[in-house]
């Protein structure tokens, strides 16, 4: 996959409206966003027009940008959403008589684990913020920051029963909150600890 950090300079140039900066991540990611949309859209004039316009959003937003990894993330996404909300429109329901189906997750899967990986963890913090806050101290304590049982008593001054039961009721309510959401958890779960 290409790598922004190839490009020198990248944010200074684009904060300082650069466009040869511009043209060089085009170089660097147009082909691979062409792939990626058309696996999606499944129409080469469409993809193309989803990557121009994706290209045309960096620049417009080039002073939110903050990371260079940012840069490859917001195309990517931006190239996503956009072929997303393409399929979803009346145009593409009177073109196109399919789903999206699982050939579409096989054509970059680094892409599609850190989009899965980003939307679960979104969904599992506002799941998170459900719960009491004891739960939620136990539980990131626990499973987001790796503590043993016996750092989270330390830290929170809970017994071990205590954190025990925090964390009990925290699973439960949220394998409650995200029980739609198995197939991916336990995806990102493999991937993240595998």
């Amino acid at each position: 996959m290409a790598n922004t950090t190839n490009i020198p300079d990248l944010l200074d140039r684009l904060h300082a409206d650069d466009a040869t900066v511009l043209s060089a991540l085009f170089q660097a990611y147009n082909h691979r966003l062409l792939y990626f949309a058309k696996s999606m859209v499944h129409d080469n004039a469409v993809a193309e027009e989803v990557v121009a316009d994706t290209f045309v959003k960096l620049w417009q937003g080039r002073y939110r940008v903050k990371r260079e990894d940012g840069v490859k993330a917001f195309l990517y996404i931006a190239t996503k959403n956009a072929c997303l909300n393409y399929l979803k429109s009346s145009h593409a329901k009177q073109h196109f008589d399919y789903e999206l189906d699982e050939a579409m997750l096989t054509a970059d899967p680094e892409v599609y684990i850190k989009l899965i990986r980003t939307e679960l963890m979104q969904d599992i913090n506002h799941a998170l913020q459900q719960l009491p806050p004891k739960q939620q101290e136990v539980f990131k304590l626990s499973f987001l920051e790796g503590l043993s049982t016996e750092e989270i008593c330390q830290t929170l001054g809970l017994s071990p029963n205590a954190v025990f039961a925090n964390r009990s009721r925290a699973l439960e309510t949220l394998r409650k909150l995200l029980k739609d959401h198995t197939f991916f958890l336990l995806f990102f779960l493999w991937h993240h600890f595998s």
